[in-house]
């Protein structure tokens, strides 16, 4: 295969450009080839029963998990280099979203592509969801055509129901485990235009060997990068996976590292990062099978007086599908109110 004749320096370089979202999954039983090619199942209801973020001190419900050493940090990238912006803004935590509800249909269009390449994924399988209902709103095929139209793909999206302002796209093709995009918001607009990643068998073994792990097939994977209200990325922060939406009931086996944050920016070893870098981007692998889901959760000290006193703050989550091959990626914003 390409994938696999590629060089790991080639993939490093490539991962310089990492910052999308996506998705799949079979049936969770790891009988399924890693390969694709098979239409998703519904994920789980992905909206339901989210307290209020901005958690009470025991969040952790006497779990143990690493402390951040200092309150979380804003960033912004200027002229290629990360400048501090000060504390991270969690101002707009519990606030009435800004995302519009749904009017009406939208004709998307765009590229399924090669995450984190650029080029385009023929035969791939998208379906599009509503996540407070699992309902299908929309199904597409890319292209097999050559050229610069190689993975383009036209859908129809329905209308949301009011549950729900976002969708979840899970996207299969041969060789691609299943890629689930989280959390999409989709202005509404008669037409709009998104790029649609999906990871290969050999990007996601490529992220789990940076940090000297092989890939099981068998478990899941969650990628993303974590922003405060301003849309700044966001240091000092933990990210766990978690059994619940309201307390952190760790997952066992599941593991969590964090992004070197230079050129190109890779997944580096806990102790070499062991909080969440400049960049705000993260990785979980090793998430077992769990047929409701999982929360990825983000923690840490919104200021100062929180770290002295140890009242670590939950300020970002997302429910994905624990389904084995698949990796969701999602944005890890501030959890808004309806």
């Amino acid at each position: 295969m390409r994938h696999a004749r590629l060089a790991t320096r080639s993939l490093v370089l490539a991962l310089a450009a990492l910052s999308g979202c996506h998705l799949y999954f079979g049936d969770g039983r790891g009988d399924e080839p890693d390969g694709g090619g098979w239409l998703p199942d519904a994920p789980p209801d992905l909206d339901a029963g989210w307290p209020p973020v901005d958690a009470p001190t025991d969040i952790d419900a006497g779990m143990a998990f690493p402390r951040p050493t200092a309150p979380m940090r804003a960033h912004a990238l200027v002229n290629g280099a990360w400048v501090d912006q000060g504390l991270a803004d969690w101002s707009c935590m519990n606030t009435p979203t800004s995302d519009l509800p749904s009017t009406g249909p939208i004709q998307l269009s765009g590229r399924v592509t090669d995450y984190p390449y650029t080029m385009g994924v023929a035969a791939a399988n998208i379906v599009a969801y509503a996540p407070s209902t699992s309902a299908v709103v929309g199904n597409g095929v890319s292209t097999s055509s050559a050229g610069a139209s190689r993975g383009s793909y036209t859908m129809s999206l329905a209308m949301l129901p009011s549950t729900s302002r976002r969708y979840t796209f899970a996207i299969t093709a041969q060789n691609y485990p299943g890629t689930y995009l989280l959390e999409q918001y989709i202005a509404p607009a008669q037409t709009a235009t998104r790029d649609l990643p999906v990871a290969s068998v050999a990007t996601l073994d490529a992220l789990a060997a940076y940090v000297g792990l092989a890939r099981n097939p068998a478990n899941a994977m969650a990628l993303g990068t974590i922003h405060d209200c301003q849309g700044r990325t966001v240091s000092n922060a933990v990210v766990i996976a978690s059994r619940s939406r309201s307390t952190t009931d760790l997952v066992g086996g599941a593991r969590s590292f964090y992004y070197s944050a230079s050129t190109p920016s890779v997944p580096a070893r806990n102790d070499q990062v062991p909080f969440s870098n400049v960049d705000g981007r993260f990785m979980v692998i090793d998430v077992p099978p769990i047929s409701a889901g999982f929360s990825v959760q983000v923690l840490g000290f919104r200021t100062q007086a929180e770290l002295d006193a140890n009242t670590i703050r939950l300020v970002s989550q997302v429910w994905a599908p624990a389904i084995g091959g698949t990796v969701s990626i999602a944005p890890y914003e501030p959890r808004r109110s309806n």
